[in-house]
């Protein structure tokens, strides 16, 4: 069954969220204290993994109206979550193989409730003569049976048909005893947990604060766990158990701690190799387990027994750390690692709840984490998590956000939290980290790509362009389609641009203008590294001259023609191409035109003509061009 949509009511903060739509990967984006946690904490006790973990009006019920609902003042004050599912077509062929051709009805669409009273409420459009019919053929009724019993479109039908019936054959009586066992009242409650449940899946919740510990006594362990006691952070070690494939009574045989520390380096083996699939931050770390005496000078419970103990190795630095004084970001991966793949181990249907994941991971990391939750989690189920970090949004799917809001209304009446399917809100604290992520979004996709030619201005891209479009047309070589290319301000802003965005695993090349000026910027762009010398491409290695501008390659006859249509001179008000001097094409046009006072010049206009008028210029006014446009092409694609 896959979860559709959610309202949460009567629920710590929440006193009624409104209904918001569920996907396979459904990010809750809101500030702090906006009621994101409580959606999950709700949602997961729907259908606990955990059964003992049921919903408790004492210490969850709205406060303000915790009285009114104790008198029973509020009507349907009981429910705290009403969801809507949707049966796979693996399910629907199931369940009609099981009760009958359209025993789902018109409608695949299933609504389950529930809350303080721990009973879920299930509610769909079941064909019912469906139903009946197939139990009536299993049954092996006769036709006088069937006679007896001639309506069956509803619960309350066969009911009253049951009971005006005074003997009843043995099929019948058969019918009867399925029949109130499934059916004790009119409603499919009963029915469906016994038939149905076995397709909702399991909720499943993590928080951030969920950790393996860096140690455990192992007899204070046993004593926890057999009392029902254990913390979140100690059922991540019991998980751990779990997938060595060892239990609680097998770690207390001390001849047995040898053959636990061994499995459990074996797991820790396999989800270490997963991690640095995911992990890009430090490559050189290992997770070891140790299982030690006790020291009887410690504090307890930590003096008596063995103590596990998990620790970081620094393979590069060798050196080696307790996992409790490790990044907390590394620990939190490690053992949500643990903790999903026990869930896998002993769950085939789940809807994942992460509250806060990540949270003290590096900005980088959040993105690995994202990439994990895509390939790992979502192809298999369902996933809810919630974040106020712009980093933990998947921006190529926005629309999956949910905004998450503490709403009062204009006169301050507290109106608890509501969830919007709308990615934005009015509140500019819970879409901060939404207008971040398409900020950071576009900064690195819309402006740059993972190929970038970084060019001075806007013009430079109109031109090359220009001139590798006519390449092409021509069968020639042109600019790779593999190029994003993007302005960057100058010389003096490249080194910048590099140094902030060269991480990102970008190819980047740089076709910049040269004049004499320029040697020592160009000197430091080169010895910092960060770009090959190969990448570093001026305009002067493209024409004879030492000085130049993208303008000197495309030539002095052939700018002046542009200029002179682009600005309308003609006759006497003319630029001379004789005028314009070699090497410093742009300066002498600009020295030119600005002696005409009804001229403002500037580099954008000539290139956004050129793109209006392609056919300014004909083959031969630009071949020279031509032919050093296709050697600039030609050294930028080498880069790819």
């Amino acid at each position: 069954m896959l979860l559709i949509d959610v309202r949460i009511k009567n629920y710590k903060c929440i006193l009624d969220s409104e209904t918001f739509s569920i996907d396979q990967l459904t990010c809750l984006v809101g500030k702090n204290e906006s009621g994101k946690s409580a959606i999950l904490q709700a949602l997961y006790k729907l259908n606990p993994v955990d059964k003992e973990d049921t919903y408790d009006a004492l210490y969850e019920y709205p406060k303000m109206y915790q009285t009114d609902f104790e008198a029973g003042l509020i009507e349907d004050g009981d429910t705290v979550v009403i969801s809507h599912w949707k049966f796979t077509a693996e399910e629907i062929e199931a369940l009609e193989k099981q009760f009958g051709t359209d025993f789902i009805g018109d409608s695949t669409v299933v609504t389950i409730s529930n809350g303080y009273k721990n009973k879920r409420t299930w509610d769909f459009d079941a064909n019912f003569h469906s139903l009946f019919e197939k139990k009536m053929e299993e049954f092996g009724f006769e036709t006088s049976d069937r006679a007896q019993i001639p309506s069956y479109d509803s619960i309350g039908e066969v009911r009253a048909q049951l009971k005006s019936i005074s003997t009843l054959s043995e099929a019948e009586q058969e019918f009867k005893k399925w029949f109130e066992v499934s059916f004790p009242n009119d409603r499919l409650d009963a029915f469906a947990e016994k038939n149905l449940l076995q397709y909702l899946p399991k909720f499943s919740y993590f928080s951030e604060y969920q950790k393996l510990p860096g140690r455990i006594a192992l007899n204070n362990f046993v004593r926890k766990s057999s009392e029902g006691k254990l913390t979140a952070n100690e059922k991540v070690f019991e998980a751990l158990l779990s997938l060595a494939n060892t239990s609680v009574s097998e770690i207390k045989e001390s001849n047995k701690l040898e053959a636990l520390i061994n499995k459990t380096r074996g797991i820790s083996s396999k989800i270490t190799r997963e991690i640095f699939t995911y992990w890009s931050q430090n490559k050189h770390l290992k997770v070891e387990f140790r299982c030690d005496m006790a020291k009887a000078g410690d504090e307890p419970p930590f003096n008596d027994g063995y103590i596990f103990s998990t620790r970081i190795e620094n393979t590069r630095h060798d050196s080696s750390v307790s996992f409790d004084d490790r990044s907390a970001g590394f620990v939190w991966f490690f053992s949500f690692l643990i903790w999903f793949n026990y869930l896998q181990k002993v769950e085939d249907n789940l809807v994942i709840l992460l509250d806060e994941p990540g949270l003290t991971l590096h900005a980088k990391a959040q993105g690995d984490l994202i990439r994990y939750f895509k390939e790992k989690i979502i192809p298999k189920f369902q996933l809810i998590y919630t974040t106020h970090s712009p980093f933990m949004l998947d921006f190529s799917d926005i629309l999956s956000a949910r905004t998450v809001e503490d709403v009062t209304d204009e006169n301050e009446n507290i109106l608890g939290t509501k969830v919007g399917s709308k990615v934005l809100s009015k509140d500019r604290d819970t879409t901060f980290p939404l207008q971040a992520a398409f900020g950071y979004d576009i900064t690195q996709t819309l402006f740059i790509g993972k190929n970038t030619l970084l060019v001075e201005g806007p013009s430079d891209i109109l031109y090359l362009t220009y001139f590798s479009e006519k390449l092409q047309e021509l069968g020639r070589n042109g600019l790779s389609k593999e190029w994003t290319i993007c302005p960057s301000g100058g010389i003096d802003k490249i080194q910048s641009f590099v140094s902030l965005f060269g991480g990102n695993a970008l190819k980047i090349v740089t076709l910049t203008d040269y004049h004499p000026g320029d040697k020592n910027k160009i000197d430091r762009l080169k010895k910092s590294g960060l770009l090959e010398t190969s990448h570093i491409l001026l305009a002067s290695d493209y024409t004879q001259y030492s000085s130049s501008d993208i303008e000197d390659i495309i030539g002095a006859a052939a700018y002046v023609k542009l200029i002179n249509a682009c600005y309308e001179l003609s006759g006497d008000k003319a630029i001379a191409v004789e005028s314009v001097k070699d090497g410093e094409v742009l300066h002498s046009t600009e020295a030119i035109l600005s002696q005409n006072p009804s001229i403002r010049f500037d580099h954008y206009r000539p290139s956004m003509y050129l793109i209006k008028h392609p056919d300014i210029w004909k083959i031969e006014d630009i071949s020279d061009a031509l032919d050093r446009f296709e050697r600039v092409c030609s050294d930028i694609n080498k880069a790819l």
